[in-house]
């Protein structure tokens, strides 16, 4: 499964920090690091580079990229070299000498981000999984809402005022039939540390919400749905495949259900209706090539996402994202250059 491939690849991913952790190098995302991990094993040139690191030079677009490499001596299992991955120098690379980038977004959050227009002029000429109109896509958590009205949803409404998100507060309270409601960021990059639980009788809410909106600038005002304490699922896709569902239970006195916040994670078999509901939100986003759809288990859906995680997957079904990813994304190389 991890024999070398016919071609050496060079490979970039996009994240906003090379680091989230202690670690040399650790994009924080398990699927992501799975992809790294395996691309990294089977010996293709890697880089690691930020949106504010892209230029242009005589209409030429370069990356002040970190080059990244395993040690000589590295030996083990393929899914976890990211672990073991060092930077080793730092380059100035022309993007179109990329033959893969993987664009993480979480330094990608609107449509005014800088440089957008660089990473654009490559789409044509390298693959970029995911592309900037997906990854503005699933960013945008109100897209769900505008894109696809016809599928189970929270009550949602999108707020730049506080004026707009009190009238939404008020709205949500004449519908809800719990003491609280969800605020969010708009475009907040996962993990739940963007979403926040009120009770509409809160002390001082209005300074509350306008704290976070200064924060934010675009919320997301949500009713909640208390099923959700009885856990949530996950359901990931490849291409269109449907890779499995797993089911997340939060842990105890918490009430999102994150894997980093220490949620429970089983395998799930979908429902013919949850499988349903899920591909209809993916095929909604086809363009995203691995996404993961969160919904509640009687249907409501509340997002989908680029670059689902990877740990859970494995766990619960033994489907590990890195080698499947790269297996087909090295085919596809093959393919074009034998076509070129």
């Amino acid at each position: 499964m991890f024999s070398r491939p016919p071609r050496e690849l060079r490979i970039a991913f996009e994240s906003a920090r090379l680091s989230y952790s202690k670690r040399a190098v650790d994009l924080y995302n398990s699927g992501v690091n799975q992809i790294l991990s395996t691309a990294a094993a089977r010996g293709h040139t890697i880089f690691h580079f930020r949106m504010s690191d892209l230029y242009e030079h005589e209409d030429v677009a370069y990356a002040r990229a970190s080059l990244l490499a395993l040690p000589d001596s590295w030996k083990g299992d393929p899914l976890d070299a990211w672990q073991y991955l060092q930077k080793i120098d730092d380059v100035t690379i022309p993007l179109t000498t990329l033959d893969i980038c993987f664009v993480r977004g979480d330094d990608i959050r609107r449509w005014d981000t800088p440089n957008l227009d660089i990473l654009r002029k490559i789409e044509d000429q390298v693959t970029l999984i995911e592309n900037v109109e997906t990854t503005l896509e699933t960013c945008d958590k109100f897209e769900l809402v505008k894109r696809c009205p016809q599928v189970p949803q929270p009550v949602t409404y999108a707020a730049e005022s506080l004026s707009e998100a009190l009238a939404a507060v008020e709205r949500l309270q004449q519908i809800s039939n719990t003491p609280y409601f969800v605020l969010k960021d708009r475009f907040g990059y996962g993990c739940g540390a963007q979403v926040h639980r009120f009770r509409f009788d809160e002390e001082g809410l209005s300074s509350k919400v306008h704290n976070y909106l200064r924060a934010y600038h675009h919320l997301l005002l949500q009713e909640y749905c208390p099923e959700v304490e009885q856990g949530d699922l996950v359901v990931t896709f490849f291409d269109g495949q449907l890779l499995g569902a797993m089911h997340r239970r939060s842990p105890k006195n918490e009430w999102k259900t994150n894997a980093s916040l220490g949620a429970l994670e089983t395998k799930h078999i979908l429902t013919p209706e949850q499988e349903r509901i899920a591909r209809q939100v993916q095929q909604a986003f086809s363009t995203c090539r691995l996404a993961s759809v969160d919904m509640l288990p009687s249907g409501k859906v509340f997002e989908i996402n680029a670059f689902p995680g990877g740990k859970g997957l494995l766990k619960t079904h033994g489907i590990a994202l890195g080698p499947l990813v790269m297996d087909r994304l090295e085919e596809e190389q093959e393919q074009k250059r034998s076509s070129a």
